[in-house]
């Protein structure tokens, strides 16, 4: 099966599961293995769109070049909600009762604002979509109307560098792998490396105040940003424009963790750091998660605060690390690691 379309990865590094891990699944997890194959996705019966031909048409007028409005099923399929466990399982299944009536792929600002005035004006909803990483449903809106994957992915540049500052202007589409490489040439780096990091997007990170690997020294996302210009049906919103402000309210708040219901964010002012010249990597275990957590609060309290810092319980110790006889015993360690 395809991952990028029906999960995580590079479908060239798939590997089998080792029949230890099966086990655990099943003894922990009752995940058992499917008696039948999944749905490939040209197998999947995908309904014609419901769009009228006068909105395509005008939608195509947004959009310069009819190219750009997809209508057909691979393309709807690989924009039907997100990568959470149940999106991921429906859509191995070939559930597609949710799958969008068309996908737009705009390439710029502009063109996001037209699009959402054509969408208001002939009742369909638009729904932005960065890598499509979303977990918490926000691909999949519960809607009695039919609505459209606003895909972001030619929204995909570096617009501003400000080496004084140490800020940077994003477009939203931009990969967090392709805005890392960007940065690092200029001697900078973001910062920000969540389990999505390989397919989710700069405005996705916004959108859904995404936290990261690297928080504990970096600081989630939401804290990174300093300005925000949005796209709705009504105009253009600009939000934030200095890292500290004594005025009110903070009207980046509002977009940042909407997951799109207010507007499309079109670009993104984040802070950023000088790119570590040495990275020290190291991993200690406790004889008890309570005690890896006392010691992982001290570092948080009173230092020195590592760049990523993370504690795993018993069951992701012995997944990773432990031996098997130790399962579910006062034996089973805790481990953490830092960087």
């Amino acid at each position: 099966m395809d991952m990028l379309w029906s999960g995580w990865g590079d479908p060239d590094k798939a590997a089998p599961l080792p029949d230890s891990v099966i086990g655990l699944l099943r003894d922990l997890l009752g995940v058992t293995p499917r008696e039948n194959e999944p749905a490939q996705l040209d197998g999947i019966a995908v309904p014609q769109s419901p769009l009228a031909d006068d909105t395509l048409r005008a939608l195509a007028e947004c959009l310069g070049d009819g190219a750009y409005v997809r209508t057909d099923a691979e393309s709807r399929i690989r924009h039907t909600r997100g990568k959470s466990t149940p999106d991921l399982l429906r859509i191995r299944a070939g559930e597609v009762d949710d799958i969008p009536a068309a996908v737009l792929l705009p390439g710029s600002h502009d063109e996001v604002l037209a699009v959402l005035r054509v969408c208001a004006e002939h009742g369909v909803a638009a729904v932005p979509f960065g890598g499509g990483t979303s977990v918490v449903g926000g691909l999949a809106p519960e809607l009695k109307r039919c609505f459209v994957a606003l895909d972001l992915r030619r929204l995909d540049g570096l617009l501003a560098l400000d080496e004084v500052s140490r800020t940077t202007t994003l477009q939203p589409g931009l990969r967090a792998p392709q805005a890392e490489a960007l940065l690092n040439e200029r001697g900078f780096t973001l910062g920000h490396f969540p389990q999505s990091y390989e397919w989710a997007s700069i405005g996705g990170f916004a959108a859904a105040r995404s936290s990261g690997q690297a928080s504990a020294g970096y600081g989630r996302f939401d804290e990174m940003v300093l300005g925000l210009t949005v796209a709705t049906p009504e105009g253009t919103w600009e939000a934030g424009r200095a890292p500290r402000s004594a005025a009110g309210p903070d009207l980046r708040q509002l977009i940042l963790g909407s997951e799109g219901a207010l507007g499309v964010i079109t670009s993104v002012t984040v802070r950023i750091r000088p790119l570590p010249t040495t990275r020290i990597y190291e991993g200690w275990r406790f004889a008890s998660f309570e005690a890896g957590a006392a010691a992982l609060r001290t570092l948080a309290q009173d230092g020195p605060q590592p760049t990523v810092l993370r504690l795993s319980d018993e069951t992701e110790t012995f997944i990773g690390l432990a031996q098997p006889d130790k399962i579910g015993s006062s034996d089973a360690p805790a481990a953490a690691g830092c960087m």
